[in-house]
């Protein structure tokens, strides 16, 4: 077998086992998961997922970086079919407030990850990557918007930062109480307040 095709099988089967912890984890919580309820989903032997991950923690680590390069690859395939920065920042807002519907375990698997972020540093750094992310991708839109006149002049990082505050809390809230409030209605509400924060008035 030459390399390059024994790097195809590694990659295969990590994102294998990375789909099927995505699973799982989504299911069973952060805590509650074995290595293998994983090889089971993944129709794998544990000592399969010991071969292509050191432990658990890597696995995890694995699956939060292959949570955020997907959320990423699907927003920038969204993203690029416009040129109007405000239509770009729509579409990451709808983008964000539709995972609750298209990927049901996305929250559940963040939320439990946050829970180790004072006791895990590798865990932290991974998170803390995630949410920059999330405002550098806002940021970009912000910048591009302030920088051809249809938004108003602003401190580009704090609002991105706002922005990405208000759209996760409210999902938050809903993930935990889907019954606190209209999830379609409320979000749609935060896209017209971001809409006037932003849009330069004519």
């Amino acid at each position: 077998m030459n390399e390059r095709s024994k790097s195809d099988i590694i990659n295969l089967r990590r994102n294998q086992l990375t789909r099927a912890a995505y699973k799982v984890v989504g299911q069973k919580g952060y805590y509650d998961f074995t290595i293998r309820d994983i090889a089971r989903e993944a129709g794998l032997s544990t000592g399969l997922v010991h071969y292509y991950f050191k432990n658990k923690e890597d696995l995890l680590l694995n699956l939060l970086k292959e949570i955020n390069k997907n959320m990423l690859i699907i927003l920038n395939r969204s993203i690029s079919t416009a040129d109007d920065p405000r239509d770009k920042l729509n579409i990451f807002m709808k983008q964000a407030f539709d995972l609750v519907e298209n990927e049901k375990d996305y929250f559940y698997i963040v939320i439990d990850f946050w829970t180790q972020v004072n006791k895990n540093d590798r865990m932290k750094r991974a998170n803390i990557k995630l949410f920059k992310s999330y405002r550098d991708e806002v940021s970009k839109i912000l910048k591009e918007g302030v920088d051809c006149g249809v938004f108003v002049k602003m401190d580009v990082e704090f609002t991105s930062a706002v922005i990405i505050s208000i759209i996760q809390g409210l999902i938050i809230q809903y993930v935990i109480d889907n019954n606190a409030f209209n999830y379609d209605e409320f979000s749609k509400k935060v896209m017209k307040h971001v809409n006037d924060l932003v849009y330069k008035k004519k």
